[in-house]
């Protein structure tokens, strides 16, 4: 913990990701509380949701024919909420930091920046009364308002869905129409843009705004909000908070939509295929280019497949697949020119674009009583912008205080809540004039360096090391594997590092000391290397030590054996020489010594023809048969060596033989010599001596039918063994 000097002791204390690197199992996925239905939008609400600047995001999540609800996928939000980091307000992964920003609220939600922040909020007095009041007599049928103490029911506001008025095959009324509206902009605010952990009922904080849009009848009525940044921050504080829930049933709250759509455009992980290719451009087209598709209309608006093989929900894969991610599988820059034109080739809402003064300020977000601080210093890779090795801190930093705030006990006012938030209110009306400088455009080898000084300060893996010698048995009780790849990864990983500190120890140690040291430090260096080396390779590849082959010096292969083969195919042909005018010298072919020098030097394949092993330097004809060697004289056998012919050795056999044999001799000894007068001249005068041939030199004894002990295996030719 003494290195990770990005992380606060108190707070990885109880964060998840300290308990998860204990025990991987010690931990669940966090709930989302999110709608299970998605509602309709009147056409005569268009109007009053584009004068609010809530239209684009509507679309996103409107019921659509043929368009299946989005499921939010709580285990994919729950891997980003352990990776956050409430020190630095970003994500810490093992290719650097990242975080979603308000150029990501704007491009995938498409929600403006430019307003009046939204907070602190307070329900009205009486609310319940005076809601009833405008609800009863809307729709036959339903009963008078239910509702608690946090607010109206969900239930009861599902009662005025325009579906549930004959909508479209029954005309609605004006009133219905606006109390309609209302109802769904409770839905909308309390369920998709600021979830809370209240399932069943929605805050009453929202019936002012909610019933101030319903009702307006002009662009004037209604108050221009910043609902991108409170978004954001609502965002911000429930990761903030959720990353240190460890109890069964916690709920992440704020905006999970901004963080499944940020996820799926940038890790290949739960990623959804649309298969539809691209927005059409005929399609929610609009002459003031603001009901048009955003960044994140094509994975909530189209049909989402996902592969047989594809894991989805599933909290302990998905871990597991972050800490392998590679930093080439990250898709730093979503929103380029070429993939809008590529998946939106008619353009998208002017909403997207329209606040992007607001993307690098340095100003607080808001969000009722929760103050936020944003830090795009340290991911300005997101931006395709230079990330410096030591980011900057914040110019005015948000007070722990400030940053703790929550209604918990606190008994205060609107007007005093008001009065503690009044200078980041303030701030944000300045907004765009206190932004971060760009310091030029993206430089990977200066991103290198940014991640050797980031790398060692923090916690970049969460499944636990897993050594794989010492891991526990499994029981009968595990529903998935305890010990993952990329565990063994991360103990690989720890082995390595030990590795390079002995090494670079070594290292200093020749450089400071004697050329030539002890023989003992030298040897005991290098077991640790070779013990290590061994590890890492058994960690990476075998997970068992006892897999990984032994090193032994090499060896001499083995002589071939006496044993004669037959073989595979005929001699390759001899290339003949070329005729010549003169006559040929004695050792060429042609000459009078030509024959006895190929007799007395046969070739490997002739002694195979006759049968003979290689240790038999005599040349000897081929009679068919082969006499063995490691049998009594005059014993009879018979022969089953590979490349002779099977006989029956007896005296009169060897009688004829021998007979055979002295008659080839004698015969080769009648050659006549060669005649002087054959051979050239030389060039200085002198005739080359004539060529005289001797018996050949017998290298065994007499008999060749000698009874002799046998062959010592892998012993050499020509010598008695």
């Amino acid at each position: 913990m003494a290195a990770r000097s990005l992380l606060d002791p108190l707070i990885d204390q109880k964060h998840r990701a300290s308990h998860l690197e204990a025990d991987p199992q010690s931990m669940e996925p966090l709930q989302t509380r999110t709608p299970k239905k998605n509602w309709m939008i009147h056409p005569q609400w268009e109007d009053r949701l584009k004068w609010a600047g809530l239209l684009p995001f509507a679309r996103l999540v409107e019921a659509r024919e043929n368009v299946s609800r989005l499921n939010y996928d709580a285990a994919l939000i729950t891997c980003l909420v352990d990776r956050w980091r409430p020190e630095t307000h970003t994500f810490h992964f093992r290719w650097g930091e990242m975080a979603p920003t308000l150029q990501d609220v704007s491009m995938l939600l498409g929600l403006p920046l430019a307003g009046e922040p939204i907070g602190p909020l307070e329900e009205p007095v009486g609310w319940m009364h005076s809601m009833d009041a405008r609800f009863v007599g809307v729709r036959q049928g339903v009963g008078p308002i239910s509702f608690e103490a946090h607010g109206p029911r969900q239930a009861w506001l599902h009662e005025f869905q325009i579906e549930q008025f004959g909508y479209p095959d029954v005309a609605m009324t004006a009133a219905q129409i606006t109390r309609s509206l209302e109802a769904y902009l409770m839905w909308l605010l309390g369920k998709t843009m600021f979830t809370d952990n209240h399932g069943n009922t929605i805050s009453a904080r929202y019936i002012p705004i909610a019933q101030e849009i319903a009702e307006a009848t002009e662009a004037e009525h209604i108050i221009q909000r910043s609902w991108g940044s409170a978004v954001l921050a609502a965002t911000y504080r429930g990761m903030c908070k959720g990353c240190q829930l460890t109890s069964h049933g916690s709920g992440i709250v704020g905006c999970p939509l901004l963080l499944q759509l940020w996820s799926w455009a940038r890790f290949p992980i739960g990623r959804p295929e649309i298969r539809d290719g691209s927005w059409p451009p005929d399609e929610l087209y609009d002459a003031e280019r603001i009901d048009m598709p955003t960044f994140g209309s094509l994975w909530t608006s189209r049909k989402r497949h996902f592969g047989h093989n594809q894991l989805r929900n599933c909290y302990p894969a998905f871990t597991e697949q972050f800490d392998l991610l590679l930093e080439s599988d990250v898709t730093w820059e979503p929103y380029s020119e070429d993939h809008r034109d590529e998946a939106y080739p008619g353009g998208i809402s002017n909403m997207c674009t329209r606040d992007w003064a607001y993307w690098m300020t340095k100003a607080k977000i808001i969000f009722d009583i929760f103050v936020e601080e944003m830090s795009q210093q340290r991911v300005m890779r997101q931006f395709g912008q230079r990330q410096l090795i030591e980011p900057p801190p914040p110019t005015v930093p948000l007070p722990p205080r400030v940053h703790a705030y929550n209604r918990k006990g606190a008994n205060k006012t609107a007007a005093g809540w008001l009065q503690l938030l009044a200078p980041y209110i303030t701030g944000w009306a300045n907004a765009p004039a206190v932004s971060w400088a760009t310091m030029g455009p993206f430089d990977l080898q200066e991103f290198e360096h940014y991640l050797r000084a980031y790398m060692p300060r923090t916690r970049l893996r969460l499944s636990q090391a897993c050594d794989p010698v010492q891991r526990d048995p499994s029981t009968m009780w595990d529903t998935y594997p305890r010990h993952s790849t990329s565990g063994t990864r991360h103990h690989a990983a720890v082995l390595t590092a030990e590795l390079q500190d002995d090494a670079a120890q070594y290292a200093r140690s020749l450089s400071s000391g004697p050329l030539l040291g002890r023989y003992e430090h030298h040897a005991s260096f290098a077991q640790r290397l070779q013990d290590k080396l061994r590890r890492i390779y058994a960690t990476i590849t075998c997970t068992r030590s006892s897999d990984v082959a032994e090193y032994r010096a090499a060896q001499r292969p083995p002589r071939p054996s006496l044993q004669v083969h037959q073989p595979r195919h005929a001699p390759r042909p001899r290339m003949e020489v070329p005729p010549s005018p003169r006559p040929p010298s004695p050792n060429q072919a042609g000459g009078s010594g030509w024959q006895n020098q190929q007799q007395q030097e046969p070739t490997y394949e002739y002694w195979q023809r006759a049968g003979f092993g290689m240790e038999q330097q005599f040349p000897m004809p081929n009679f068919g048969w082969r006499p063995r060697m490691d049998e009594p004289e005059g014993e009879g056998h018979m022969s089953t060596g590979s490349g002779s012919r099977s006989f029956w050795s007896s005296a009169h056999d060897q009688d004829e033989t021998q007979q055979s044999y002295q008659d080839w001799i004698s015969s080769q000894q009648q050659t006549p010599p060669p005649d002087p007068t054959q051979y050239s001249q030389h060039e200085q005068g002198y005739m080359l001596p004539p060529r005289h041939r001797q018996p050949p030199v017998r290298m065994y004894s007499p008999s060749p039918f000698q009874a002799r002990p046998p062959p010592r295996r892998g012993g050499g030719r020509g010598r008695d063994q």
